[in-house]
C-alpha cells in the first residue's frame, strides 16, 4: 500500500522511550503498516525471521522468529525460485571436514518466514584445505527448472585450475558465485583460487558448455560479480586486492571487455546509477572489544560509460566481516513509501543492520540494527 499524503501519524512509546520521541505511520483507516519481514541465514542450522520497521520513527528491527529446519543444514547462502517465490534453495558454506556440500530445497510461507524441508543433494564439492568450505553458492537459472552450486574445489565443469599466489584461501581452485546475465543465456562463475572468471553458455535443457574464461590479477582473489539492470556492464569485486573492476559486455556473446581498473559482497542499485561493496576486516580481531573493528560498505556512482568514482564508506559501527548485503527489491520501493534499503551483517559480531538508500546520490544512512542474528551471511527481503 502506497502511503497517502492524508496518511496520520501517531506518536507512540517505543522501547520504553518518551511517546512524543516515536511517530507511527498509519493508513486512512487508522491501521498501523506491517512491518518488513527478512529471513537471515548464517553458519548455523538455525535462521531468524527480522522484522524491519520503516513505518515508526526512529525505524525498528528485531528477532521477530528463529526456525530450526528438519535437515540440519547450514543456511550460508540462500537463493529464491525466480517464478515459484515459494521456492528457496540454500547451500553448506561450511561443511564438516572432509564432508561434501549439500544443496537443500525448502517450501516458503511467505507470511511468517518459515521455511520447510523439500530435499537435498550431494553438491559434489569437497572443503578446501584449511577452510572446510563445500558450496558457497547458489542460484537458480533463469528457466527456474535448474539450480547451479559454486563448488568450492570442484568447478561446475572441467579440470581444476591452476591456483594462485596466497597460500590460504588460494590454495585451490575456489569458485565462489554463479551470475546469470539478466538477458542472455550464459552465465559467470569467479574463481578466487584460479584468480579467473568463467563464463559458460546455458543450452537446451539448461545444459553447459564452457565459452571462455578471463584471466584476472594474479593473487587479485575475484570473489562475486554483479551486473546493470541493462546488462550492459559487469562489475567484479576482488576479495584479496579490494577493488572493484568493470567490464563491458558484448550484448550478444557476453564476452568481456574491461573499462577501467579500479572485499565480500557487490551489488547495483535497482535504478543502475550506483555500486554497493561490502568490506571485510579479517586481521582486526583484537579490536573488536574496544569497538574500533566496524567494516564499511564502500558506494560508488556509476557513469554513462559504465566507468565508477567512489563517494562513501558507510560505516556499519559494531559490524566486523560483512559477509553478506541484500539490497531491497524494486518491487518493494512503493510500499515503503518510496524507499530503498540495504541490510548487511557482521559474521564475527552476530548483528544485523538496515541502512536507507538516497536514491538521489546513492549514499546510506543507518537506520536501525539488531544483535542475536548469529554469523549472518545470508538475506532474503519477504516484503
Amino acid at each position: 500500500m502506497r502511503i497517502s499524503a492524508s496518511t496520520t501519524l501517531i506518536a507512540a512509546s517505543v522501547f520504553g522511550r518518551a511517546a512524543a520521541s516515536s511517530i507511527d505511520l498509519r493508513n486512512n483507516n487508522g491501521v498501523a503498516f506491517t512491518p518488513i519481514r527478512i529471513i537471515q541465514g548464517g553458519y548455523n542450522s538455525t535462521y531468524a525471521v527480522l522484522e524491519f520497521n520503516p513505518f515508526v520513527e526512529p525505524n525498528t528491527l528485531i528477532v521477530a522468529a528463529r526456525y530450526n529446519t528438519s535437515d540440519g543444514n547450514l543456511k550460508a547462502w540462500l537463493s529464491r525460485h525466480p517464478i515459484n517465490s515459494n521456492i528457496v534453495i540454500g547451500c553448506n558454506d561450511h561443511a564438516v571436514p572432509n564432508a561434501p556440500g549439500y544443496l537443500t530445497s525448502y517450501s516458503l510461507d511467505s507470511k511468517t518466514g518459515e521455511m520447510k524441508y523439500i530435499d537435498s543433494v550431494d553438491t559434489g564439492g569437497y572443503p578446501v584445505p584449511d577452510y572446510s568450505v563445500a558450496a558457497a553458492h547458489c542460484a537458480f537459472f533463469p528457466s527456474g527448472k535448474t539450480a547451479g552450486v559454486a563448488n568450492c574445489y570442484t568447478p561446475v565443469q572441467g579440470q581444476i585450475g591452476v591456483a594462485g599466489n596466497d597460500n590460504t584461501s588460494q590454495a585451490t581452485s575456489h569458485p565462489h558465485m554463479i551470475v546469470t546475465h539478466p538477458f542472455l543465456s550464459v552465465f559467470y562463475l569467479p574463481d578466487l583460487g584460479e584468480d579467473k572468471i568463467h563464463v559458460y553458455k546455458i543450452g537446451a535443457n539448461d545444459s553447459l558448455s564452457n565459452l571462455t574464461s578471463y584471466q584476472q590479477p594474479l593473487g587479485s582473489g575475484p570473489r562475486h560479480l554483479t551486473f546493470t539492470s541493462s546488462g550492459q556492464y559487469m562489475y567484479v569485486l576482488h576479495e584479496l586486492a579490494v577493488n572493484v573492476r568493470p567490464y563491458q559486455v558484448d550484448q550478444a556473446t557476453g564476452e568481456l571487455t574491461q573499462i577501467q581498473d579500479d572485499a565480500a559482497e557487490v551489488h547495483v542499485s535497482n535504478d543502475g546509477r550506483f555500486l554497493y561493496a561490502s568490506n571485510r576486516n579479517l586481521t582486526a580481531a583484537a579490536l573488536i572489544d574496544s569497538g574500533d573493528a566496524s567494516d564499511t560498505i564502500a558506494v560508488w556512482s556509476i557513469g554513462t560509460n559504465g566507468t565508477i568514482t567512489r563517494i562513501q564508506s558507510a560505516m556499519a559501527y559494531g559490524a566486523r566481516q560483512i559477509r553478506a548485503m541484500e539490497l531491497s527489491p524494486a518491487g518493494m520501493t512503493a510500499s515503503v513509501g518510496g524507499q530503498d534499503y540495504i541490510v548487511a551483517g557482521g559474521l564475527r559480531t552476530d548483528n544485523t543492520f538496515v541502512f536507507k538508500r538516497d536514491k538521489l546520490n546513492g549514499t546510506l544512512e543507518l537506520v536501525a540494527e539488531v544483535g542475536e542474528t548469529y554469523m549472518p551471511s545470508a538475506y532474503l527481503w519477504l516484503g
